[in-house]
């Protein structure tokens, strides 16, 4: 794998790891999308600070995820800025919040931002990925703890903030490496990765300031984005390792993508038929 991209998308870049893996893609990109939930003038200052060191053009688009609607307009205008992508970095998430909070069209919104609005992101950007373009997916080791209820996605029977976080990496991670499944023939690599736990806003809400720099986070990030690897791979530690449920297991995790295509109304290539 390549360690210089002419094209390269990173969501979650405006603070922690994305933050940081932004400033490793901005000497290496020739052209560099940048997205996040900031407007341009909130995140003006991490902007002219990745621009300092970039050795090509910066874009930025803002995004919701928790939104559909946003996440199309950000697909389209990424795809206005980037016929063909070689990288895609999917770094977005949110912590679980103290009180369950559902969006506007009914999502549990920890499960909106951190698994629906990446998978649907991705599936918009797929016609501009081709054979050795990479999508990297940052899950969390945290999906070990509690494990994706299909039956219940939303978590309306039961909701804590460190479950929500939980269920909703572990919904990612089962349909990124189904994704790698369903992709496999057309060449596009698929690489899933825990960075490890790092002092960043997002890890303060849930456990305070706990953790190493960011900066070791995107280490991790640009090792799953660059390194020789086989697509479906999951990493801690750089190492591949056996994810648990639900990404472990090929009939869960197809089980697990069923639901999220049928939300974000996109069957993965491959599969048939029209998400319901």
């Amino acid at each position: 794998m390549t360690t210089s991209f002419r094209a390269a998308v990173l969501t979650g870049a405006t603070s922690g790891i994305g933050r940081a893996t932004a400033d490793l893609l901005a000497v290496r990109a020739d052209h560099l999308v940048l997205l996040g939930k900031e407007s341009d003038a909130e995140a003006a200052q991490s902007l002219d600070a990745v621009r300092a060191l970039a050795r090509g053009r910066i874009d930025y688009v803002q995004v919701d995820f928790a939104e559909p609607d946003s996440t199309r307009a950000a697909a389209a205008a990424v795809r206005r800025l980037l016929p063909r992508i070689d990288l895609l970095i999917n770094d977005a998430g949110m912590p679980g919040l103290p009180d369950r909070v559902v969006t506007a069209d009914g999502s549990e919104r920890t499960f909106a931002v951190n698994a629906l609005g990446p998978a649907l992101f991705t599936q918009l950007l797929m016609p501009a990925l081709s054979r050795g373009s990479r999508v990297v997916f940052v899950a969390s080791s945290a999906h070990r703890v509690e494990a994706f209820d299909p039956g219940d996605p939303d978590l309306s029977r039961h909701y804590s903030a460190v479950g929500a976080y939980a269920r909703s990496k572990g919904a990612l991670l089962a349909w990124a490496l189904a994704l790698a499944d369903a992709a496999r023939d057309s060449g596009i690599e698929v690489v899933a990765l825990c960075p490890g736990l790092s002092d960043t806003p997002l890890s303060a809400t849930m456990m305070g300031r706990v953790g190493g720099s960011p900066r070791v986070g995107a280490a991790h990030t640009w090792h799953a984005a660059t390194a020789t690897l086989p697509t479906g791979s999951y990493l801690e530690g750089d190492r591949i390792l056996t994810p648990g449920p639900p990404a472990g297991d090929v009939r869960t995790r197809a089980v697990v993508s069923a639901v999220i295509e049928r939300r974000i109304g996109a069957p993965q290539p491959g599969r048939s038929g029209t998400a319901a």
